[in-house]
């Protein structure tokens, strides 16, 4: 038998039957996560974690390539020295290793009458990670286990288990059309003016949806992040196009949801997802222009056909934006505009920042917990009584993740969220992926996401966090195989 390996693509072989199944398990586990309310409940969490343990069982299984699938000589793919050579791999184990020594190791205990609850301080090892023991429906540690581990599965199965770029290809498509169908179903909530889950049932009380999310800053953000992956398909078929002198690309199309869906963004009502994604919408323009400048790359007949469409459906979406109330749109934006400080949300979210910021100082070191900080916040939150003028008596979150994550993690568990981002970069430039007609693009979404990390929490959804785990690693694996590495 010859080892066969990762090196190159073979677009004109069909995939591997165990590549089929692993595509497909991956591409239901991806959609599944934004419809089910954001996997923000437990068993949405659960059902993904099996899902994810599905597919990685299914990514790591050896594949002998025979027949149609191999260029006239058999040859066995054997997965797992590849999972081994990856340093995520090892990254995230320590991870979940820390998260799971910080549930084994509270330092305090959930305790509740009829009309109440508070912690109760018990001893604890001093020297390790600890945490919060809290029942598991008020979320713990042992579901952020869950949520971590889910992801970092996700990334394992895609590192090793596609090795073709048709393989990404397809699942990037069908993350856009089922971003699109979250966004028409968002839309259609908005047109008939109901606040019912998919217009099946009422939310709970103290929602504010936007199609499946439950709090419109979340939906806004995904749509954001798909906004993104649309713009770079657009840009990767369109100049592949230009390459390869094909008639036609699905680059118009692509093109056309990035701008429907960077519409759809605005009527979540979330000002943060609108306002990164303006960012990233003028960062992308500029790159695009400068490289195309630089590569000077020639049109063709099908550059022609592409600006026809496009002129089309911008004449189509403009026709429909006449026809669109845009009063709670201004409604949303207009105390940022004239004046941040008589807004009652930015007043509370800035209080809030101040009290988090006292915690990160009392915690840093050995964190209160994944998943703690809803339950301890509390303390800090007396110090600033303005807070409670907005009428919120629990803040599950501190609107800021790059504060709310070490607060959690502490010192050991930042220090390994560092070490896979300083990775993910190295690899990045080693393999030349600066100018990739892809990952670029990818990567400015991805950047929009941590800056909106900064004064809201799109990480503690777990269908974002899952969701660009997953577009981080398709664009580092996709500039692998462009690299031949």
């Amino acid at each position: 038998m010859r080892v066969g390996s990762f090196r190159g693509d073979h677009p004109r072989l069909p995939l591997h039957p165990a590549e089929k199944v692993l595509l497909g398990i991956l591409a239901v586990h991806l959609c599944f996560l934004p419809w089910a309310m954001g996997t923000m409940h437990p068993w949405s969490q659960l059902v993904s974690l099996g899902l994810a343990a599905i597919g990685f069982v299914v990514a790591l299984g050896n594949r002998v390539y025979t027949g149609e699938h191999a260029k006239g000589w058999e040859y066995r793919l054997i997965m797992w020295p590849r999972l081994l050579r990856f340093p995520i791999f090892w990254i995230g184990l320590a991870l979940l290793g820390y998260i799971l020594a910080q549930a084994l190791n509270p330092s305090w205990t959930f305790v509740r009458n009829a009309t109440q609850w508070w912690l109760l301080r018990v001893n604890d090892i001093p020297w390790l990670p600890t945490s919060i023991d809290v029942p598991f429906a008020r979320f713990n540690a042992w579901r952020a286990l869950i949520i971590y581990a889910s992801a970092w599965l996700v990334v394992c199965s895609l590192w090793i288990g596609l090795t073709r770029r048709r393989s990404m290809q397809f699942l990037l498509i069908v993350l856009v059309c089922n971003g699109a169908a979250l966004a028409c179903a968002g839309i259609l909530q908005h047109l008939l003016g109901t606040d019912r889950f998919l217009g099946l049932f009422p939310w709970p009380p103290g929602c504010s949806p936007f199609a499946s999310f439950p709090y419109r800053n979340h939906g806004g953000a995904y749509l954001a992040l798909i906004t993104a992956l649309a713009a770079a398909l657009a840009t990767w078929f369109f100049e592949h196009g230009e390459r390869t002198m094909k008639k036609s690309t699905p680059a118009s199309v692509l093109a056309f949801l990035a701008v429907l869906l960077a519409g759809v963004v605005t009527f979540t009502y979330s000002r943060g997802a609108t306002i990164v994604l303006g960012l990233f919408l003028l960062l992308f323009i500029i790159w695009f222009l400068l490289r195309r400048s630089l590569r000077a790359i020639g049109g063709n007949a099908g550059s022609a056909v592409t600006l026809i469409v496009a002129v089309v459906f911008l004449g189509l979406l403009l026709n429909g934006l006449r026809y669109v109330d845009f009063s709670s749109v201004y409604a949303r934006f207009d105390p940022l505009i004239q004046n941040q400080t008589r807004d009652e949300s930015v007043r509370a979210r800035l209080l809030a920042h101040d009290a988090a910021s006292a915690m990160l100082d009392s915690h840093w070191r050995r964190g209160v917990g994944a998943g703690g900080f809803r339950h301890l916040f509390t303390e800090y939150v007396q110090r600033h009584p303005e807070i409670y003028a907005q009428g919120r008596l629990f803040w599950e979150h501190a609107h800021n993740d790059w504060l709310e994550t070490p607060i959690e993690l502490g010192a050991g568990g930042v220090l390994l969220l560092l070490a896979g981002a300083g990775w993910w970069a190295w690899w990045m430039v080693r393999h030349r992926g600066l100018w990739h007609s892809l990952a670029v693009p990818i990567i400015l979404g991805l950047s929009q996401t941590l800056i909106h990390a900064w004064f809201d929490f799109p990480f503690q959804c777990p269908a974002i966090l899952a969701t660009w785990c997953a577009l981080l690693t398709i664009s580092g694996r996709w500039i692998e195989i462009d690299s031949g590495g």
